[in-house]
């Protein structure tokens, strides 16, 4: 079986890792993005099964695509990169790889959480500007504080069981509630009720259909002006342009975004200006830890298939 990774991944840390792989035949592995679209299809067209981390796989690129019969998306938001049902019809298996990073992108939102409410970016900033203001960063406690956590997967839990540990009362919100989901403390609320009343809003939900839009202006609007938003999921969950302008206006405290309408954002992207918002470029999941567990997981979806199994199959 021939498997291309058409544009390297972070998940492959040292060339043994590909190991696994080899044995199961030649791996065409590129530590480059492709430069366009055609030199994706060229790299893909060969392709027996694909290792996919950020290139799309729409229609067009799986119609050129003649020997493909695997693709394993490298993370869980394969709706944004592949063209499931095109792959379905065409017989395509395709998988990803859940589970993969809970702790390292429950983390990474705590990180946020506390970049924001201790403008720790900001006052950096402010020194290496050669500036001295310790009187201008005034922060918050944590501790006593409500953080609202939308969608209560193993990310969610995570920072379930991280926002206890720093002392803070737990609210969630899930698409299938259940008492087991109420863990560290949580207690289940409406979406409508988790944002007005809390003081860190983080979002841990897959992108999906269903999911488009779901964080909309009006529950924006519930945040109280003192309140966080972060968002480390993905940001077609987000009506980013109604929270640019509670942003821009001071109706809330500020927000600190991982995921972007666009990777990389545009040069006049409205959230690179506001002095409100901590921004990171899409790095929550981008741990030496999270990346093993990828890449072991991306291997077994392989195995699985050759033995005419299903593992994480999403076709």
């Amino acid at each position: 079986m021939r498997i291309v990774f058409p544009e390297g991944s972070g998940c492959v840390q040292r060339p043994e890792d590909l190991e696994p792989l080899r044995r199961l035949g030649p791996v065409d592995y590129y530590t480059d993005a492709p430069r366009d679209r055609a030199e994706l299809v060229d790299r893909l067209r060969p392709a027996e099964a694909v290792f996919l981390d950020y290139s799309v796989m729409d229609a067009e690129v799986l119609g050129q695509c003649p020997r493909l019969r695997f693709v394993c998306f490298l993370g869980v938001g394969y709706a944004t990169y592949v063209d499931v049902a095109e792959a379905r019809r065409r017989g395509v298996t395709v998988t990803h790889t859940p589970d993969y990073g809970a702790t390292s992108v429950a983390e990474h939102a705590l990180g946020l959480v506390l970049g924001l409410t201790r403008h720790i970016g900001a006052a950096f900033l402010s020194v290496r500007a050669g500036r001295w203001e310790p009187g201008v960063f005034r922060g918050i406690e944590l501790r006593g504080k409500t953080l609202g956590i939308v969608g209560l997967g193993p990310i969610g839990t995570e920072m379930a069981r991280l926002g206890a540990g720093v002392g803070m009362r737990l609210l969630g919100w899930t698409r299938r509630p259940a008492a087991e989901r109420a863990r560290h403390g949580l207690a289940l609320v409406s979406l409508e009720e988790l944002f007005g009343r809390s003081d860190v809003v983080t979002l841990h939900l897959s992108y999906t259909p269903e999911t488009h839009g779901l964080v909309s202006r009006a529950l924006l609007s519930r945040l109280k002006p003192t309140a966080y938003f972060v968002n480390t999921a993905r940001a077609r969950l987000v009506d980013n342009a109604a929270l640019a302008e509670l942003l821009e206006s001071g109706t809330i405290a500020g927000a600190a975004l991982d995921v972007h309408d666009a990777e990389p954002p545009a040069a006049d992207d409205v959230f690179r200006r506001l002095p409100n918002v901590l921004l990171t470029p899409h790095i929550g999941y981008n741990t030496v830890e999270a990346g093993a567990n990828m890449l072991r997981i991306a291997v077994a979806t392989l195995e699985a298939y050759l033995r005419g199994e299903r593992l994480h199959v999403v076709t």
